[in-house]
């Protein structure tokens, strides 16, 4: 019974309820302090918010995510090396090559390679950026509506009739050629190219003074001179570029005028396979197709008109960090992983072998002018080769210094001209202009 009483006894009942809670007035003290503590708790996490995206270190990561900063990124394979192969029998040749690549990869996973490896690639082969690279391909299309702008330029206000007409000139190349507008892919070179602050404003009136509009040769020019340069460029690339809406498909002149000549490609390339751990041969090759596809495409598109190239040698580059950081894969022994020390060896093998390739050139094509400029003075040779190539020697105007300090004057990152830099180069430049035209006009 009792157990019954306890079972219906009823359970207490607790009430949750809160004392009602009343508000003040709308212009209570109470109100007014409550809005302000909100306002002022926005502003402070606006304040963190723009703080954390916007300060140096999240610029630079977000710079380090766009392609012209690709390079810097690093590429690391992930490997150990373990005691056991301290017990690796060497005179088995699948030993040391096992070694090998383990030494190799170990040694590739303790650093970061400024480069993208392209060693193995084929120079000549056409081949354009991948496609998620936004900024080559951005730039790419801006030189290809530049040059269908030119195209279009109404050569009827030029007085067509006019013999003392200059040819249009047309500036290709990589980063050194971009740099001619002050940029590196469309944008403001970073702080690694050691610009001054008004550099690019500076090395854009450069250009100007010598072959803009108001200069010597743009007063008499048919056309605007086009600058058609890519940041990274190698052989391969620069083929597809031209291939692919870089290079004009139309005659300037009209047809009573079409064997005059109508433009003149000044040509700097090759300096970025040596920098993707490409070898000297394979770098000849591809700078060799270059310049072939130049005269291909010429002589496709203008038939009558004689072609016109002054080609560059390789211009001197002292940025020997680079070079040590292309080990592994591309060292100077492998086995040691010793990697190379400069690219002085490497650039003068190659611009030993130009004025051979050019020569070919010269004849496949024998109605074309072509020009090689060279960092050779005066003293080291003569200026024409044994089979009539122009050879022009401009030494210091093509970065020839013996000094250091007067080096990194003209190149402050020791790869890249800055304004003093291109303003001698322009001058080496134009003595190539003047040969191509018979020493007819006076540049200098």
């Amino acid at each position: 019974m009792a157990t019954d009483e306890v079972r219906r006894r009823p359970k207490k009942k607790f009430s949750l309820l809160l004392s009602p809670i009343t508000l003040p007035p709308p212009h209570h003290p109470q109100n007014q302090r409550s809005y302000y503590m909100k306002y002022l708790l926005l502003l402070v996490i606006m304040a963190l918010f723009l703080t954390y995206h916007f300060s140096p270190q999240a610029i630079r990561n977000a710079k380090k995510r766009n392609v012209h900063h690709k390079f810097d990124k690093p590429n690391v394979i992930q490997a150990t090396y373990t005691e056991e192969e301290d017990a690796l029998d060497y005179s088995n040749d699948e030993n040391i090559e096992s070694h090998y690549d383990t030494a190799v990869a170990a040694a590739a996973s303790n650093m970061s390679r400024p480069f993208q490896y392209i060693g193995d690639i084929d120079p000549a082969s056409p081949r354009p950026w991948p496609k998620q690279e936004a900024d080559w391909w951005s730039l790419h299309q801006t030189l290809v509506d530049r040059v269908k702008e030119s195209e279009s330029f109404s050569i009827k206000k030029r007085h067509d009739d006019d013999d003392s007409l200059l040819p249009q000139l047309i500036f290709y190349g990589d980063s050194i050629t971009e740099g001619w507008n002050g940029t590196s892919f469309g944008n403001i070179p970073g702080p690694t190219r050691m610009w001054g602050e008004d550099e690019p404003s500076k090395i854009r009136k450069v250009f100007e003074k010598h072959f803009g509009s108001s200069s010597v040769w743009g007063q008499r020019a048919i056309l605007p001179p086009l600058i058609l340069g890519i940041s990274g460029s190698r052989t391969c690339d620069f083929i597809w570029r031209i291939e692919n809406g870089e290079f004009p498909k139309s005659t300037v002149l009209s047809e009573h005028k079409s064997q005059k000549l109508q433009r003149i490609y000044i040509v700097l390339m090759g300096t970025n396979n040596l920098g993707g751990g490409m070898l000297p041969d394979a770098t000849i090759s591809g700078m060799d197709a270059s310049g072939r596809k130049i005269l291909e495409l010429h002589q496709q598109q203008c038939p009558t008109a004689p072609a016109a190239i002054v080609f560059s040698e390789l211009l001197p580059r002292k940025d020997d960090h680079r070079a040590v950081k292309m080990c592994p894969p591309r060292c100077a022994n492998v086995t040691a992983l010793e990697p190379f020390q400069s690219f002085m060896p490497a650039i003068q093998k190659v611009n030993e072998a130009l004025p051979g390739v050019l020569r070919g050139w010269k004849e496949d094509y024998p109605d074309s002018k072509i020009v090689l400029l060279s960092s050779q003075s005066e003293d080291d040779a003569n200026g024409v080769d044994s089979d009539n190539i122009p050879i022009i020697q401009c030494g210091q105007d093509m970065f020839a210094f013996d000094s250091e300090e007067e080096f990194d004057a003209h190149m402050p990152d020791r790869l890249h001209p800055n304004a003093k830099g291109y303003d001698v180069w322009a001058r080496c430049i134009k003595r190539g202009l003047e040969e191509v035209m018979d020493h007819t006009i006076n540049l200098l």
